[in-house]
């Protein structure tokens, strides 16, 4: 029987070896328990080595892996890094190409970490180190980890999911996060229009419509001219496109021994490159690696139009009239070609700067934020601004309300009428 702890657990003990020359040499080893079998007796596992520690240190892995997988033996299901590309593959057909790019950006940082590692050794504590480390690129980490190992869950490697047992971290109470995002102030945003007003007309006009919309960046490059209604009693603007970016994967199979069957490193330059468009949603190619997309929120939305906004886009269309649109954009250059990112963060950089503002201190997205200030100010409930900036919650909607100066002002001076203090009522007065 083997040598007991005082504490009942099994430890390393000495025994002879014969050799085949005739002579003994002396190694260790020890019984790791297995539990009961299919058939109802007990089952162990005996563990050698030369030396005592070697043997402590196998018999260690061999409970912990016992404990996680239950078996003793390494299974070669392979190593994180196959996990994660097995993410990708499948998330490639089925989300959109901005959510994959920022889960292939989780992949290269996991892949960094511990891509090398065998999926069977991944402990909670390592799981723990990768989703909560501070130089981790989004949240999104937490997500692709977790989802790839279910896969080695399914392979059998693994007997749970580790990353699963991390519980999100929390914020310490009275802590709220921010993004450094603010919205806009009524001083600001008038200052913007007032000089973009005096600009170009088509990157005017697009300023305009991107500060009184609150659309996302990609919905106003997506913007097409059969979403315009500008007549009647209702102007508005239905968004069902959004512009973005794909990128072409290789299509001449699968990847072996480091290298891909066309000889190609990218994928773009396989001769059967195949875009990365998810299967079943609705897109449209517009040029290049730029194409239409349902917007984030997966289902169209009516945008209100502000009358003097109306007039502004039909000057613009009138004095656009003659421009090529094969793919009846709104905003495009004369060539037809679609206004790219690239140039639209350029020219909200140049807004920015000639009114006094610093560029590095703010970024366009902070005009939405602004939408959602002014229409709660205005008293529009919140159902309503839900639906104009397409928000599907409350809770980001409140995130993106920002409380300015001068409105915290008008509420003290609210708190103060509501107490119907006497006139000339102050501490020390009478002194």
């Amino acid at each position: 029987m083997p040598k007991k702890r005082a504490t009942g657990a099994a430890r390393p003990y000495p025994y002879r070896q014969k050799r085949k020359d005739g002579s003994y040499v002396e190694r260790w080893k020890v019984e790791l328990s297995l539990g009961k079998g299919p058939d109802g007796k007990y089952r162990t596992k005996q563990i050698t080595a030369s030396t005592y520690r070697e043997c402590e240190r196998k018999l260690k892995e061999a409970r912990e892996r016992l404990n996680r997988t239950g078996r003793v033996e390494a299974h070669a299901g392979g190593l994180v890094r196959d996990y994660t590309a097995m993410f990708i593959r499948d998330v490639e057909h089925r989300l959109a190409p901005g959510t994959v790019k920022q889960y292939k950006r989780a992949v290269w940082y996991i892949d960094k970490r511990i891509g090398d590692m065998n999926a069977s050794d991944v402990l909670v504590s390592t799981a723990r180190m990768v989703q909560d480390a501070p130089d981790r690129p989004s949240p999104a980490v937490r997500t692709v980890l977790s989802q790839s190992l279910d896969y080695a869950v399914e392979d059998g490697v693994l007997a749970s999911n580790p990353s699963r047992a991390v519980p999100p971290k929390r914020k310490a109470r009275g802590v709220v996060e921010t993004s450094g995002r603010r919205a806009f102030s009524v001083p600001e945003l008038q200052s913007m229009l007032m000089v973009s007003a005096g600009w170009e007309l088509p990157v005017a006009a697009r300023m305009w419509f991107r500060m009184l919309t609150g659309m996302r960046q990609g919905e106003i490059l997506g913007a097409t001219i059969d979403g315009l209604r500008l007549d009647g009693p209702t102007p508005s603007y239905t968004v069902a496109w959004s512009l973005t970016e794909v990128t072409r994967s290789h299509g001449c199979g699968e990847k072996a021994h480091g290298q891909w069957p066309c000889g190609n490193i990218r994928g773009a330059q396989c001769p059967q490159a195949r875009w990365l468009v998810p299967d079943g949603l609705p897109m449209r190619h517009i040029q290049g690696k730029l194409w239409l997309k349902p917007p984030k929120s997966g289902k169209p939305r009516v945008v209100p139009l502000w009358p003097q906004l109306v007039a502004v886009l039909q000057r613009y269309l009138d004095y656009t009239a003659g421009w090529a649109n094969p793919c009846g954009l709104l905003w495009r250059h004369e060539d037809g070609s679609p206004v790219t990112t690239q140039e639209d963060n350029a020219d909200f950089k140049r807004l920015l700067s000639e009114c006094g503002m610093d560029p590095a201190e703010h970024t366009g997205h902070e005009t939405r934020y602004s939408a959602v200030t002014l229409l709660r100010k205005a008293g529009v409930d919140t159902k309503t601004v839900l639906e104009i900036v397409g928000h599907t919650t409350m809770a980001v909607d409140d995130l993106y309300r920002t409380v300015d100066m001068e409105e915290k002002a008008e509420a003290m001076n609210e708190l103060g009428a509501s107490l119907h203090l006497p006139k000339g009522l102050l501490p020390g007065a009478g002194e």
